[in-house]
């Protein structure tokens, strides 16, 4: 019993961390005896410790942050035309130029003579339906300019004696009639109505329409001379 007890006390001693030196003697009780300890045992039994807590660290997350709508937008209007202003007046559209009574009468006959640029060439012809040659395109100008003539060849108008007769090309005026013989004839068998600035317009055979020619040397050849109807 003793021993037993020396024993517990002994692991007592052990478990306080306590050291027994090579010099102590424990008694032992039962037979009143020490009891040599050969050897130290040294067992630092280290106190129980104390468990250390680790803190888990608090890991703030940032605030979730709403997603941010993607801004709208806006759009952009659609521009408003203008309006256009009105003109504070209609523009007139320009008229091709016709003859007035107060114009010279050389140059309405020119001007109505320039209305028929183009139209055909046809023998006998005197109206812009049929198509004209020189004397009948002459007949109709003179009747559009509201005179009273006879339809008449070339050589006959060549002949009219009311009318004015210029003999050289350079007295000629615009609207005076000028007569020519061309080729073989023997007789006038052309005229033409002048323009001024050394031209001329009549019906061509060659061309087969209504042209507007210069005054050349085939023409000063075969000029006769001219009349002025006004």
């Amino acid at each position: 019993m003793k021993r037993a007890l020396c024993i517990l006390l002994f692991c007592a001693l052990l478990l306080t961390g306590c050291s027994v030196e090579p010099t102590n003697i424990i008694n032992d009780v039962e037979k009143d005896e020490p009891i040599r300890i050969v050897a130290t045992i040294e067992s630092t039994v280290p106190a129980t410790a104390t468990p250390v807590v680790t803190a888990t660290p608090v890991v703030t997350l940032p605030p979730t942050k709403a997603p941010t709508a993607e801004p709208t937008a806006t759009p952009t209007p659609t521009p408003t035309a203008e309006p256009t202003p009105e003109p504070d007046e209609t523009p007139v559209p320009t008229a091709e130029p016709t003859a007035t009574p107060d114009m010279d009468r050389g140059l309405q006959l020119v001007m109505i003579a320039q209305q028929y640029i183009n139209y055909p060439y046809t023998r006998g012809g005197k109206s812009p339906d049929t198509g004209f040659d020189p004397s009948g395109f002459v007949y109709w100008c003179l009747t559009e300019m509201g005179l009273k003539v006879k339809r008449r060849n070339s050589a006959g108008y060549a002949e009219e004696e009311g009318w004015e007769k210029i003999t050289r090309l350079s007295d000629l005026q615009p609207g005076d009639l000028v007569f020519f013989k061309t080729g073989d004839n023997e007789n006038i068998n052309c005229v033409c109505i002048h323009m001024g600035d050394n031209r001329m317009i009549y019906p061509s055979t060659s061309k087969q329409v209504v042209i507007i020619t210069e005054i050349n040397s085939y023409w000063t050849n075969a000029f006769q001379w001219a009349r002025r109807p006004f």
